[in-house]
């Protein structure tokens, strides 16, 4: 087992009943990517997929970073995940 943080920033914006971010602490199995990670969410936060991802894509002006890289630039949602990495939810941010 490793263990991974996650944190959902602006959790409102993502239909969740908090203001302040969202920092989880998971236990997870080898070989889990992020893509994974999102579907344990989903069973915690209802709806949170749909509000961050389109199929397999990330919806425009969201992001999701593994310790503050874009999976965009890693592996999208196969990104795989190890001990101590730290996985960030972000909305689209405005001014």
């Amino acid at each position: 087992m490793a263990r991974i943080v996650v944190k959902i920033f602006g959790p409102k914006y993502f239909g969740l009943n908090q203001y302040d971010v969202i920092t989880l602490v998971l236990d997870i199995r080898d070989g889990v990517s992020v893509g994974d990670v999102i579907d344990e969410l989903e069973k915690r936060y209802p709806g949170l997929r749909r509000r961050l991802l389109r199929g397999e894509e990330i919806i425009p002006m969201h992001d999701i970073w593994v310790n503050g890289r874009s999976i965009t630039f890693l592996q999208g949602l196969k990104t795989p995940l190890r001990e101590g990495d730290v996985v960030q939810i972000i909305p689209p941010f405005g001014g």
